[in-house]
């Protein structure tokens, strides 16, 4: 069975190696669009509060940021918590399951492309703690790699430590997080005709 520490680990000297070369990609264009409607979905509330977990190098929360909120960043990686600091955001390196926040401190909440690195049984503790900082009826934007169910460490991966990474169908993510929070949107996208995998963007609505 998977260890969520060694995972975190792995990921914290993976994710550190890559910093810098993080920082210099490109945004895609989907994912900006994605970070746009989120944005408006957040503004349409007048939620103004906002953390982002597995923020990486800061380019998303530096984009919401910029569009007027308060966004406070949490990383693994101390080599990508220097860079949002950089970037004049405020920004801590902390683990999924131990967020350093008060009960419902949060509008809002968004994790792009983090938590597909959680070990499955460890998912459903995950999602309690971000349900815990975020206050009731607030919004929380996933995005994910799935389309197929699988677990473990991607030997094709290049980078090293390899990372891991849990996928999940779009019923088996539906049926997690409907025990959580109110699905208000779910959002299926294909990026590679070829592959067997996808994008999933979810956006949810807090219930406590």
């Amino acid at each position: 069975m998977t260890d969520y520490r060694s995972v975190t680990s792995e990921l914290k000297r993976a994710y550190d190696a890559k910093a810098e070369q993080r920082d210099k990609n490109p945004i895609r264009e989907w994912q900006k669009e994605l970070w746009v409607q989120f944005l408006q979905n957040l503004q349409d509330e007048d939620l103004t509060s906002l953390l982002e977990i597995g923020a990486g190098t800061g380019q998303a929360a530096h984009f919401f940021q910029g569009s007027g909120l308060e966004v406070v960043c949490t990383d693994l990686s101390p080599e990508m918590v220097r860079l949002c600091r950089e970037k004049g955001l405020e920004a801590y390196e902390m683990d999924f399951l131990k967020l350093d926040f008060k009960d419902g401190r949060f509008d809002g909440l968004f994790a792009q492309n983090c938590l597909l690195h959680v070990p499955k049984k460890d998912f459903a503790d995950v999602l309690q703690e971000i349900r815990r900082v975020v206050r009731p009826e607030g919004l929380i934007f996933i995005i994910m790699h799935g389309g197929r169910s699988s677990e473990g460490v991607r030997e094709e991966d290049f980078y090293e430590p390899k990372r891991f990474y849990a996928l999940y169908t779009d019923d088996e993510l539906r049926r997690i997080l409907e025990r959580f929070f109110l699905i208000l949107s779910f959002q299926t996208i294909t990026r590679d005709e070829e592959s067997a995998t996808c994008s999933q963007a979810i956006l949810l609505r807090n219930r406590q």
